[in-house]
């Protein structure tokens, strides 16, 4: 184990009326179990170094992805033994539909918070609430002081994946927001608690957790998620790298500190602060600092666990070139080998039942591979959806409108729904409107053309036999177009089971950044492009 020393040391000597506190976080565990075991060990190092002052253990959200139970109920079981004190709900916990999640809030010991939801009266997380498993805020007596924490739920993505998970339930808008946080914070006040932390599941950044911190009153730390963003030390200016601005002012002109620790248990978050006697964070009292994870030993306790009850990891398949993304942007807009593995082996799957061409959101599958893939990869990490696939005859003028549909979001979206391929290519062009899709061809297995759509004027007599991931019946952008074909279409399998069966027959695979040019995005304008990733130089590096 690389040594630590005292990574996670408190302050020393307090003032009269002064408070401290010290606080271990995460946020976007995404169901993570590659480095589980080691984040457990990460806490009781905290725990230990922190035996004689006040702390808390708070995640910012996504700590589950998918709807596998037995991973739910394994990383459950783990932030129990970690006693998390309070988690904040992120888009990922809505994923099974809310009666799913309201039966994992029962697995917690932790509490979950959340200010900004609007539960209807038929909701199944109204016995979330009338049991105190899901409340606004809630508040925590530290040596001899309290401290509360707030939550505020994504309000810039889809609550869940299908028309069951947003049943009952929205997010209010970044106004309506700051306001249910303003009006939370001023009860707490009314109840003498005046030292306040915003667990959220916001984002960094000027449109999210920034403007909460200047336009509300009475935070004084915002542990942050969604962004994915590794924020380090305190810093009033940016610094750029992973030294953002994270020290500003609130409504009141009082101190506010924000923190961020990446994603899949990549880092362990320590924040140490010195409260004054008015409540408000003293500035040169604040330590922040991440912690990586793969420092520390593996808990044995949690790996039999995770044996118990994910069963033994088995090797699939051996990886040559391995591709391992190195952010978001890469794995979102350039042409992907995972994804293009996947397609083909759908495509093969399909075969028999005459499928010519597959379509699948690109945000069903995650990530890279690289030494090895083993059916904890497969399952937990690459396909954690395991999305169910059908085919449908669907007419060339249908294909190109769904293509059409999704790809004109490409340009300027936070995450883009652009659909991944094998048995075609197609051309996406900015500055198109809502008809970016310039060229559409199919293909044979070796990317050889085989006809040409006429993306202008696409024959409503002409079909394409296509398999296509059943999410697209409910997505917003695709429900419309596909609701013809979904009494029809024919099953084809799951994710999981077709990729496994794929790998296992090749035995080995080549990962390597393929240059088949499936999808070819021409765009003339970075900075509408991609907003979110002020990165000209990295994009370039890419090859974009």
């Amino acid at each position: 184990m690389t040594s630590i020393g005292n990574f996670f040391t408190p302050q020393k000597a307090l003032k009269k009326g002064e408070a401290q506190l010290s606080v271990f976080y995460t946020n976007d565990m995404h169901g993570d179990i590659n480095r589980l075991s080691k984040l457990k060990t990460a806490k009781d190092t905290f725990e230990k170094q922190n035996k004689d002052n006040s702390t808390l253990t708070l995640t910012a959200g996504d700590c589950f992805y998918g709807k596998d139970r037995k991973r739910i109920g394994l990383i459950s079981k783990v932030m129990n033994m970690m006693k998390f004190d309070a988690l904040t709900l992120g888009n990922h916990e809505f994923t099974p539909g809310t009666k799913g999640l309201a039966e994992n809030l029962k697995q917690l010991d932790a509490t979950a918070v959340s200010a900004n939801l609007e539960i209807g009266e038929d909701c199944a997380l109204n016995e979330s609430v009338a049991d105190k498993k899901l409340v606004k805020s809630a508040v925590f007596m530290k040596g001899g002081h309290k401290f509360a924490v707030i939550g505020a739920s994504p309000f810039d993505a889809e609550v869940g994946i299908t028309e069951d998970a947003k049943s009952g339930v929205r997010v209010k808008d970044i106004d309506k927001t700051i306001k249910a946080i303003n009006e939370e914070a001023k009860e707490l006040e009314k109840q003498g608690v005046n030292k306040i932390i915003l667990l959220s599941h916001l984002g960094y950044g000027e449109h999210a957790d920034l403007k909460v911190a200047r336009e509300t009153e009475g935070i004084d730390i915002i542990v942050g998620g969604h962004s994915h963003a590794v924020v380090d030390g305190v810093n009033e200016t940016d610094k750029g790298g992973n030294h953002k601005l994270n020290l500003v002012k609130s409504k009141r002109g009082e101190n506010v500190v924000i923190t961020q620790a990446g994603k899949l248990n990549e880092y362990a978050g320590f924040l140490d602060v010195v409260f004054d006697e008015k409540g408000v964070i003293k500035a040169d009292s604040i330590k922040n600092k991440l912690a990586k994870v793969s420092d520390f030993e593996e808990d044995k306790t949690v790996n039999k666990l995770m044996v118990e009850t994910l069963g033994e990891k088995q090797h699939l398949a051996s990886v040559t070139n391995g591709y391992d993304p190195e952010c978001e942007f890469e794995e979102r807009y350039t042409e992907n080998p995972v994804h293009n593995a996947l397609a083909d082996a759908i495509l093969k799957k399909g075969k028999s039942q005459g499928v010519q061409a597959v379509l699948f959101a690109t945000n069903t599958v995650k990530g890279g591979a690289t030494g090895e893939i083993t059916n904890y990869n497969l399952k937990y990490e690459m396909l954690p959806y395991n999305s169910k696939y059908v085919a449908a005859e669907m007419s060339e003028k249908d294909v190109v409108e769904l293509l059409n549909a999704t790809s004109s979001k490409v340009f300027g979206e936070v995450d883009p729904p652009l659909l991944r391929c094998a048995g075609m290519k197609y051309t996406v062009e900015q500055g198109k409107g809502k008809t970016p899709v310039t060229e559409l061809k199919l293909t044979d297995e070796k990317g050889n053309v085989t006809a040409t759509i006429d993306t202008k004027n696409p024959s409503s007599d002409k079909k394409v036999k296509v398999a296509f991931d059943t999410y697209l019946f409910a997505a917003e952008y695709s429900k419309n177009i596909l609701a013809k074909y979904k009494e029809t279409a024919q099953e084809v399998g799951e994710q999981q089971e077709i990729m496994t069966s794929y790998l296992e027959e090749k035995g080995t695979i080549d990962f390597s950044k393929p240059q088949e040019n499936r999808i070819t995005i021409k765009y003339n304008d970075l900075e509408t492009f991609c907003p979110q990733y002020p990165m000209a130089d990295k994009v370039k590096t890419l090859g974009l």
